[in-house]
């Protein structure tokens, strides 16, 4: 590997092997690179960058809202309301974590960008949507998705 920052040898070490598609052999070899420099990974940097957190939320979510309007009636779309439902009001709409699954890869990381966000409390989710709560109130029934009883 290129550009490898070595640390000083110790008693301890590890041989490693992996299978990795050429296509991300960059990345790899800079995670390498970081964990033998002793770097922060990237989650905690990320987590540490508060305005990095909500650029990526703020693009995720009009990821978001395109998706519902652009495929309305779909299973995708749908299961999109139902996330921005929960983190609106999880008490009334529970979202199971399990339905991210059944989204396309960028919608799903666009819902875990933006729950990242919201779980620093800044602000409300209506609050960020392009016609506030009027749309998410809108898709919920559209959806028919009703509040849970208590």
């Amino acid at each position: 590997m290129s550009n490898v920052t070595r640390l000083p040898p110790s008693g301890k070490k590890v041989h490693v092997e992996a299978d990795i598609p050429a296509s991300q052999l960059d990345e790899f070899d800079r995670a390498v690179t970081a964990l033998a420099a002793g770097e922060r990974p990237r989650m905690d940097t990320l987590a540490r960058d508060e305005g990095e957190i909500i650029n990526r939320a703020m693009a995720a979510l009009q990821r978001i809202e395109a998706a519902i309007e652009a495929h309305p009636g779909t299973g995708q779309a749908r299961r999109l309301v139902k996330f921005l439902a929960g983190v609106y009001n999880g008490e009334d709409y529970p979202f199971d974590l399990g339905e991210l699954r059944a989204l396309d890869t960028e919608l799903a990381n666009a819902c875990l960008d933006y729950l990242n966000y919201d779980r620093l409390g800044k602000r409300e989710v209506h609050k960020h949507l392009k016609n506030g709560d009027r749309d998410l109130h809108r898709w919920l029934e559209r959806y028919d998705l009703l509040p849970r009883e208590s």
